[in-house]
């Protein structure tokens, strides 16, 4: 094999590999709707989601923590509100 055909080969080789990797790799469409969901019922079970994984310092993941558990507090609160809310209006 003279340098041409190598080259030529493992040009071929190169190709047809990186084809069928960008094949298995295809992105999966969602709708916003969905991704919204599931980061909502992520961020619901208590999961770290993004940059909140990525605290340095325990005093940072101490104040997310604190944040998550104020805003799941106040998102509780509020529902049973619009729940209360719901309930009156149905008894009149």
């Amino acid at each position: 094999m003279n340098a041409k055909q190598l080259f030529l080969a493992t040009s071929v080789t190169f190709l047809t590999a990186t084809a069928a990797f960008a094949a298995d790799t295809a992105p999966v469409e969602k709708t916003r709707a969905q991704v919204v969901a599931e980061l909502q019922e992520a961020r619901a079970n208590g999961e770290e989601i993004g940059m909140e994984g990525y605290s340095w310092y325990p005093a940072q993941k101490a104040a997310l923590v604190k944040a998550n558990e104020t805003r799941l507090a106040a998102d509780k609160a509020n529902a049973e509100k619009v729940a209360g809310k719901a309930q009156k209006s149905t008894q009149n």
